[in-house]
């Protein structure tokens, strides 16, 4: 999780007994030239300004960077390359962009393509529509070149700010990869495991009550390489202006987030959605916020399930069963989570129940979760359950 600080520096000034004035030195301005930055893999380099916050993946198949400019979560420019393990003939690219853009790109629910041109040097620019998951439409063009038996992927995100668009072509224009260095050979669709953060929201939708109760549920998933805790999650309204309204806060459900997995969010406006609302942030994490990554929680190898869902008469959703204890173990104080999609695969509803008994091995405890209200009409649901030590 990146954060920024910002720090008030003040002035000095002192009076010496001999009537001179002293002054404090300035502090220097922040180093904003470029550095090379090369991959730790090996794998590619870029000049890039050395002051842009960094997040890497370093798999043994894809290896991957994304740059994010000061005081801004979502990166400007992305890296991201794979080693198909022979090169491609004219006719295998062709159809190799074609895959990437219907099926293997990680925006691919929420990109629409545009244009694509073939550039002089043999790679190609793809032009698309990014949403994000507030609502805004994103530019995005997305260089596609093949170097030997590598592919590589570019995603540069389009600004009107012709100062921050000259940046980005030469970070761009700066982008070499080494073909001698050693990484596997997999199908090009392990692209699309390729992340730009550590934590990443999933499925997120907007629904309103018939009472104006106001919701923005979703995932979110962990992309990073070590279990985060008590994740704290914000929605901020904002008009067309970009000025925040109104904003809501949580905790993603669930004792902890592992490696690799997914979990529910529920934000709630109680008074509604405000007049000129017109888009939303979502963010993860604050100043205070400290996971815990070494925290004991017991998940899907100690803990094992059945379920069943039903409605009430008065319309709720209602899934209840039984966790049992299938560990040498005793666990404490079982969490079950609910997360429901709807047909579209949207996060429509989630919720939990936390059971106060106390599970020695192949105990069962059972659980009933209710679900009053969802944006929509339930398709499929999940559930996990956690429990402490």
């Amino acid at each position: 999780m990146l954060r920024h600080f910002s720090f008030l520096f003040l002035l000095l000034v002192t009076g010496c007994s001999g009537g001179a004035v002293v002054f404090a030195p300035p502090p220097a301005p922040p180093d904003v030239s470029s550095f090379l930055y090369t991959h730790p893999a090996g794998v590619f380099s870029a000049a890039v300004p050395r002051n842009w916050a960094l997040y890497e993946q370093n798999t043994t198949v894809v290896a991957s960077a994304a740059f994010s400019a000061p005081t801004e979560e979502q990166p400007s420019v992305t890296f991201a390359v794979v080693n198909v393990g022979e090169a491609f003939d004219s006719a295998t690219f062709a159809s190799f962009l074609d895959r990437y853009q219907r099926q293997i790109r990680p925006d691919v629910t929420t990109y629409t393509e545009v244009s694509r041109q073939a550039m002089g040097d043999g790679s190609w620019r793809l032009s698309g529509i990014r949403q994000s998951a507030g609502g805004i439409a994103q530019q995005v063009n997305t260089f596609v070149q093949q170097t030997g038996t590598f592919l590589s992927v570019i995603d540069v995100l389009v600004s009107a700010n012709a100062v921050r668009m000259n940046i980005l072509q030469q970070i761009v224009n700066t982008f070499t990869v080494n073909t001698t260095a050693t990484l596997e050979a997999s199908d090009p669709n392990v692209l699309s495991y390729a992340s730009t953060t550590a934590i990443e929201f999933l499925h997120v939708t907007t629904w309103r009550t018939p009472q104006n109760v106001f919701f923005i549920t979703g995932e979110v998933a962990n992309r990073g390489s070590v279990q985060l805790t008590d994740i704290p999650v914000r929605a901020v309204l904002k008009n067309a202006d970009g000025v925040p309204i109104a904003e809501a806060v949580d905790t993603v459900m669930g004792y902890s987030l592992p490696v690799g997995g997914f979990a529910p969010f529920s934000l709630r406006f109680g008074q509604g959605q405000p007049a000129f609302t017109t888009t939303f942030d979502l963010s993860v994490g604050n100043t205070e916020w400290q996971s815990e990554p070494e925290r004991v929680v017991y998940g899907q190898d100690e803990l094992a399930w059945q379920d069943d869902s039903s409605f009430d008469a008065d319309g709720s959703m209602v899934i209840e069963g039984a966790v049992q204890n299938i560990s040498d173990k005793p666990l404490l104080a079982p969490r079950v989570v609910a997360t429901i999609f709807d047909a579209a695969g949207n996060v429509i509803a989630a919720g939990y129940v936390d059971l106060s008994a106390a599970l020695n091995t192949n105990d069962s405890a059972p659980f009933r979760i209710v679900v009053p209200e969802m944006g929509g009409d339930p398709a499929n649901y999940i559930i996990n359950a956690q429990a402490l030590p």
